[in-house]
């Protein structure tokens, strides 16, 4: 049984290998034999902590911070229009299946609010108009990939 400090990284790189920014539950059950957990052991630590999650996501992860501070200087205006542009109604997961966007709490920025994160990335003083862009980008480097035969995490 291996060392259960060494849980958390797992997870991250069973989350990253799942192509769609999740646990599958295969990986959870491979888990609980390599650590010794049950079933619900292992979901709670990954419902607690805001990293993981045990439903399918988007391949890019958005994070708009939803803090007080970010929230004062307009996180809600860049995720309206981050919703508007991924044709996502608050939080959720494109049609796609490329983008998911969630609010989350502090990402530790907050002299540079409002805070988005981009598949960990984070950019500070993300104005509706420079997030558009960040989003623009992701497109177009995925557009490139498939023309190319990479096919993108997870094809």
């Amino acid at each position: 049984m291996e060392r259960r400090d060494k849980l958390l990284s797992w997870l991250h790189e069973a989350q990253e290998r799942s192509g769609r920014n999740y646990l599958d539950p295969k990986d959870l059950a491979a888990a609980g034999k390599r650590f010794g957990l049950t079933g619900a052991e292992l979901r709670g630590v990954a419902s607690y902590y805001s990293m993981y999650s045990l439903k399918p996501r988007g391949r890019h992860l958005i994070r708009v911070c939803d803090s007080p501070v970010c929230r004062m200087l307009g996180s809600a205006g860049v995720l309206e229009a981050l919703g508007g542009a991924l044709g996502i109604d608050g939080e959720g997961t494109d049609a796609e299946g490329r983008f998911t966007l969630e609010t989350c709490q502090c990402l530790g920025h907050c002299a540079s609010a409002p805070v988005v994160a981009v598949d960990g990335t984070v950019h500070a003083d993300s104005g509706p108009d420079g997030i558009r862009s960040v989003l623009a980008s992701l497109r177009e480097a995925d557009e490139s990939s498939s023309t190319l035969g990479g096919g993108g995490r997870g094809d």
